[in-house]
């Protein structure tokens, strides 16, 4: 779906198999001539228990009855810190991007899964969510990380070349671009 909207606010959700906690980053994102602009309005970590640590890392070896349990909390609990968040900063947003927690990931096997319900998100949120990112790019034979070629390309076209470090490291550049020795 295409927008002519030229600046979105953002709450992006991250949790990862860190178990660090859930990472919310409130960004402002600008249409540029040739691209996107981006701006940080605020960030926090919201410390997961020792509980939650032990559920999320033990999430892959249980029943379906508690995974799916545990994805309608996630998504219930992440809504719930995002509403907190945006109201003690009192900011608004257009949408919440939610990648979910990383149960699963064998792209090669061609499925991943990550939980976090983007439904509950947005209904405790009240807020409108887009999720599940991974599924689609891993359904056409990618590797499940189409979001960062795609951000480098529009946030970062300045650079020959992008390096993430992530779980694991992607590099991003565009094949049809012609490099600056």
């Amino acid at each position: 779906m295409a927008s002519s909207k030229n600046e979105w606010t953002v709450a992006g959700l991250m949790s990862g198999t860190s178990l660090d906690g859930l990472d919310i980053a409130v960004c402002r994102f600008r249409k540029k001539n040739n691209g996107w602009s981006y701006s940080i309005v605020a960030a926090t970590t919201i410390k997961y228990s020792s509980a939650m640590k032990k559920k999320l890392s033990s999430l892959m070896n249980t029943t379906a009855l508690d995974f799916a349990s545990t994805d309608a909390f996630l998504g219930e609990f992440s809504g719930e810190q995002v509403k907190k968040f945006l109201s003690s900063k009192k900011i608004k947003v257009d949408l919440v991007a939610s990648h979910g927690h990383t149960i699963f990931h064998q792209p090669e096997k061609g499925f991943t899964t990550q939980i976090g319900n983007g439904a509950y998100i947005a209904a405790a949120a009240g807020v409108s969510v887009v999720s599940d990112f991974r599924s689609m790019d891993v359904a056409l034979g990618g590797q499940g990380a189409p979001l960062v070629p795609i951000g480098d390309k529009l946030l970062f076209n300045q650079y020959d070349f992008c390096l993430n470090l992530g779980g694991i490291a992607n590099i991003s550049f565009d094949s049809n671009k012609k490099f600056s020795e």
